[in-house]
């Protein structure tokens, strides 16, 4: 087995010989076997050298999310961690996209969006479709969540960049099951996008109920920081129905966050009237923080607390059907609430479209995602009733491509291979057996077919048989069936 570099410039000598594609001659040779792909390999690694060369890699994962790197990095300026002058949007009107919002999200640049409203699936053990014959039919979608190896997958990989959101779900695996730890991992995943997604000064709604609250009120907080909460709305409905032995559960939370203070928030845009009792307030104790202070109505009525009541669930006109419609008066107080006129808005779950009618009524651009292509009927069905007019935005199908990243040099390019080598340390980024560097590929960590980048940051040197494995999908697919066939641990996921 190769010996450790001793220094830096050791390390720059094993980096600059892999052009010849031979270990440095000051390093000791090896005793060689025969690799899963064919090809000679090093002695399989001790216990010890093994976590060694994990903390290895934790630090250079480190070292690379700080320098503006890392498998979820923000910006990708190349070089530094600085976003480019100016980040614009790489798609050009309102538009509909019809696929997995997490490839399309990961093809979207960065910090584009001023309000994201997210309404996602509520871990309610349930299947949802549309009614035959009503205005949703064929919008359908499943609640269900079991743990497979590709979640155990997504798992090892969330905790190198975040370690908080590892140890809470895998605390939740103890205390709910696979079930919620699945859904969390699906979740996990989505909102770190949002994250990347969204303006310094933007902000985030996450709609849910008390199936997931709690337990996405703490993965919010991994991932935007406990700093950037701001509210926990609670919006109470009425209803039919009624169990015996419990009280109604007649309400859903929505957690909003921001990680500005320069953040929008239009007060004067969500008024709502005083109860007809409210009177005049004076403080007349000197010790108070405004004696002498007298507080009256004002004129258009006072800022709605974080409990809102009067919003019913869709009726009449408005209802279309669809399983987890949202009225058209709730995304309006969102949408006036934190954003302006010309803002850029976000619903990556769009379902029925209520986000995109609501923006497009306000003067809001918009994005809305869907895997259901039902969702691109029912944009134009209620633009048409709800705005009286045509539907003039884009209805995609395809996975967008980043334009923020700077020069990016074509993926192949031997400058990548010779980073990769030396930040990897020589060994498979999949079996995590050591080669010498001719029997490496460079290959994405994220398809380019789903969202993933020519990027340094999106690539990772795997041996022949890790590379023909894995073929064109993503690196959970890899770590998966390495574990399924015994040839990796889980690397803790489990």
């Amino acid at each position: 087995m190769p010996k450790r570099p001793r220094d830096m410039n050791q390390l720059a000598k094993m980096v600059v010989d892999m052009t010849t594609g031979q270990i440095p001659n000051d390093s000791h040779d090896a005793p060689t076997g025969r690799a899963k792909g064919g090809h000679a390999r090093a002695a399989k690694l001790t216990p010890e050298r093994r976590r060694e060369i994990a903390m290895q890699g934790v630090e250079a994962r480190r070292r690379k999310a700080a320098n503006g790197g890392g498998f979820y990095a923000q910006w990708g300026g190349v070089g530094t961690g600085a976003p480019p002058p100016e980040v614009r949007p790489n798609w050009a009107k309102d538009t509909i996209w019809i696929g997995d919002n997490l490839d399309v999200m990961r093809g979207l640049n960065s910090a584009t969006f001023d309000l994201i409203y997210l309404d996602p699936p509520f871990n309610s053990n349930h299947d949802y479709a549309a009614p035959i014959g009503s205005k949703a039919a064929g919008a359908a979608f499943k609640d269900t969540w079991c743990l497979d190896e590709v979640n155990l997958a997504w798992h090892g990989e969330i905790k190198h960049d975040f370690p908080g959101v590892y140890s809470l779900m895998t605390a939740t695996r103890e205390i709910h099951g696979d079930s919620m730890m699945s859904y969390l991992i699906y979740m996990a995943v989505r909102i770190i996008e949002l994250r990347r997604l969204l303006k310094p000064a933007g902000t985030v709604y996450l709609h849910c109920d008390w199936n997931a609250s709690h337990y996405l009120k703490v993965l919010m907080d991994s991932i935007f920081g406990k700093a950037s909460f701001r509210n926990e709305i609670v919006w109470c409905y009425a209803g039919g129905g009624a169990p015996k032995r419990d009280f109604p559960r007649k309400h859903d939370v929505l957690l909003r966050y921001s990680p500005s203070d320069g953040r929008c928030f239009n007060a004067d845009a969500v008024r709502v009237p005083y109860a007809s009792e409210y009177k005049a307030t004076v403080f007349t104790d000197k010790a108070s923080r405004a004696p002498g202070r007298v507080y009256t109505r004002h004129p258009d009525g006072k800022i709605v607390e974080d409990w809102w009541t009067g919003i019913s669930r869709p009726y009449g006109d408005e209802r279309c059907d669809y399983p987890t419609q949202k009225p058209l008066e709730l995304l309006d107080r969102v949408i006036l609430a934190s954003s302006n006129q010309g803002d850029l808005i976000l619903d990556p779950f769009c379902g029925c479209a209520t986000t995109c009618i609501s923006a497009n009524m306000l003067g809001r651009r918009w994005v809305g995602i869907d895997i259901a292509p039902r969702a691109a009927d029912l944009v134009r069905d209620r633009m048409l009733k709800e705005c009286r007019m045509m539907f003039d935005g884009v209805e995609r199908d395809d996975v967008p491509s980043r334009t923020d990243l700077g020069e990016v040099i074509p993926y192949n390019d031997l400058r990548n291979k010779q980073r990769l080598y030396g930040e990897q340390g020589g060994y498979c980024n999949g079996c995590e057996d050591h080669f010498a560097p001719r029997h490496f590929h460079v290959d994405h960590i994220i398809p380019r077919a789903k969202g993933g980048t020519d990027h340094i940051s999106n690539l990772q040197l795997l041996c022949g048989h890790c590379n023909s494995v894995k073929g064109d999908r993503p690196q959970e697919y890899l770590l998966a069936c390495l574990t399924d066939k015994g040839w990796i641990k889980r690397k803790m996921a489990a």
